[in-house]
């Protein structure tokens, strides 16, 4: 490994600073931008990003960023660009892919499995209406009868989206003896056998279901792929959970089908545009029957040391001409390697 080669741009450090560590002890200058801790509502203007990453040879980024092809390809010893968690649809790889530039992402199962709990959790406090619950008693009331949950033993759970977290989800879920179905055209049904779970359309998972949860990544084919033609065909008494990326979901027509009763009710962690604007219509809803989170349900300390590690080792490797096993666009592996190792 070269010196020219050990540049790394890290956007967004933490508090943690593992990735900005065990890249120094590597030997690697590393370059920091703006803290995520210290600034969580700062974006990047393109000049500014583009000015920052300079001549570093790999980039470390977070969420907040995103990474154009018309960044990257003003970065001309650009040779990768990392996440230190797993969503990459900040990053666009189909340029990054023409341009050589390798898309890592670090699916830590800390990751994974910290939100597959949080969802739990979502999906527990909207049967058991425990915010409508905390606001009567905040108000100076008691017991109520319309305030009381609901049983969650034998009721639906429709999944879209049966990946890393959904089946994590529906393994937590099994046991409670609740009937789990799901829609994913990517995922075979004898994989998900062991879990229970009935692979059907995705307008069954919609009539049929007494909560949805959403387990997708962000592409063409699946930004708002639930509008309000698909929530009118849920049931009045169902909720939502969304805890994969917010653009899943046309915000707008959720909002209708709370503010109509079209649903019963909504848990969010994502959403379109984050941070989540003060204007928007999500914060008029009905408090008792939405819960907002503010895409950090899931994260958890071990996690992020566990994805940074893993970040840092495929940088690592990047480094040294090697394509870690990390890499989402391998059909840019070959160009890389003759651009930047030939």
């Amino acid at each position: 490994m070269s010196k020219k080669t050990r540049k790394i741009c890290i956007t967004a450090p933490t508090r943690m600073r593992v990735a900005e560590e065990l890249l120094k002890k590597a030997g690697c200058e590393v370059i920091l931008g703006k803290s995520v801790d210290d600034f969580p509502e700062y974006r990047y203007q393109r000049k500014e990003l583009v000015d920052l990453i300079g001549d570093a040879d790999a980039l470390m980024v977070s969420t907040r960023e995103v990474i154009s092809g018309e960044i990257m390809d003003s970065c001309p010893n650009l040779q990768a660009v990392v996440k230190g968690s797993i969503g990459v649809e900040n990053i666009d790889q189909k340029v990054a892919t023409e341009l050589g530039i390798l898309v890592c992402n670090s699916p830590a199962p800390e990751n994974f499995t910290g939100l597959a709990e949080a969802t739990v959790g979502l999906i527990i406090a909207l049967f058991k209406r425990l915010k409508s619950n905390e606001a009567l008693i905040r108000r100076g009331g008691w017991k109520a009868t319309e305030a009381r949950g609901q049983l969650m033993v034998s009721r639906t759970v429709g999944f879209i989206g049966l990946g890393r977290v959904g089946r994590e989800v529906a393994k937590r879920l099994g046991p409670w003896e609740m009937r789990l179905i799901g829609y994913d055209p990517y995922v075979k049904q004898e994989t998900l056998d062991p879990l229970g779970v009935k692979l059907v359309s995705l307008e069954e998972v919609l009539r049929e279901s007494d909560v949805i949860t959403v387990h997708v990544v962000l592409t063409l084919e699946t930004r708002h792929m639930i509008t309000l033609k698909e929530l009118k065909t849920m049931k009045p008494t169902a909720y939502l959970v969304n805890t994969s990326r917010g653009g899943a979901i046309k915000e707008e027509d959720l909002v209708q089908s709370l503010n109509e009763k079209v649903i019963a009710g909504a848990g969010l962690d994502v959403f379109e545009e984050e941070p989540l604007p003060m204007t928007s219509k999500l914060r008029e809803v009905d408090p008792t029957r939405i819960i907002l989170t503010p895409h950090i349900i899931g994260n958890n300390p071990e996690s992020a040391r566990t994805g940074h590690r893993m970040a840092v080792e495929s940088i690592l490797s990047i480094l040294q001409g090697e394509a870690p096993s990390t890499v989402l666009n391998r059909d840019a592996v070959e160009r890389w390697k003759a651009r930047f190792w030939s």
